[in-house]
């Protein structure tokens, strides 16, 4: 029952563009609260370092061959940007046809707070945002984490998500997967579940009502993004795993993809510098 897929997060097409127009003010400020910024010395337009690195990262998906990629998020720097848009779906449409890609709804593609017309914008171009499928016996689960961070302009939405994951999670334990894994663009929580609320995780109390759902429903791992940075955690025998991004990295780690594989005797991955 093997599985093999491929993690990507955060190419975010235009990011690196936007970063050089910083001011050194600007970019002071951002050093200050511990990010690392890259090519802040020459402003410049474009998209030339995410065409590279997201070229090379399906480039390394097609040579591995995986049952499937998944995108947690952040697909392009501006939601309404045909150009960036464009960019993205060029280069992943040279990712081989056998080998499926599922999008998964981050801030940067539905805003920090989403609206009826942001969302129906991203189905729109990507398709649903909330979903399942299933490969052999194990059961993926991928959720609008934008909602669960920031639900006040669509409550609605909050409420059927909240009910999809349980209904699907549900289904996946009473069809005896032995793997089900969820994908989401915001990780959980940085360090401990009952952190501070903060802006890079799904704030208290729908990061609990999640937690405690997959708490109960013994969930493997939990893939997410957001943070362009890796990021580990276990808890109650969950992995929460935060992957670096395609694009433009705001810590050590590399730009990146991660590779992953599942069997009966668990769940293995590895991260793979696009640097």
């Amino acid at each position: 029952m093997a599985i093999k897929f491929i993690q990507m997060a955060d190419p975010q097409f235009g990011m690196f563009a936007s970063i050089s127009k910083l001011t050194k003010e600007e970019a002071a400020d951002r050093s200050r609260e511990g990010l690392n910024l890259r090519y802040v010395e020459e402003e410049f337009d474009g998209f030339e370092p995410e065409i590279k690195l997201f070229t090379k990262a399906i480039e390394q998906a097609n040579h591995y061959e995986p049952d499937f990629v998944v995108m947690c998020g952040d697909m392009v720097n501006e939601a309404d940007s045909l150009e960036q848009r464009e960019e993205l779906f060029r280069i992943a449409d040279q990712l081989d046809k056998s080998i499926p890609i599922y999008w998964v709804a981050g801030n940067h593609d539905v805003g920090n707070s989403p609206t009826r017309a942001s969302l129906e914008s991203y189905r729109k171009l990507f398709g649903p945002d909330n979903y399942s499928f299933q490969k052999n016996d194990c059961y993926f689960i991928a959720i609008n984490s934008s909602v669960c961070s920031d639900p006040s302009a669509v409550p609605e939405e909050w409420e059927y998500l909240i009910e999809f994951l349980e209904n699907e999670l549900s289904k996946a334990s009473d069809n005896g997967s032995l793997h089900k894994i969820i994908f989401l663009h915001h990780p959980l929580f940085l360090t401990t579940a009952d952190e501070a609320d903060n802006y890079f995780a799904i704030p208290s109390p729908r990061r609990q009502q999640i937690i405690d759902m997959l708490d109960h429903f013994k969930v493997s791992a939990v893939f997410s993004g957001h943070l362009h940075r890796n990021n580990y955690r276990s808890l109650n025998g969950i992995e929460y795993i935060s992957s670096g991004p395609v694009g433009y990295p705001l810590d050590a780690d590399p730009s990146g993809i991660r590779i992953v594989d599942l069997d009966g005797n668990g769940l293995d991955h590895r991260y793979i510098s696009l640097e």
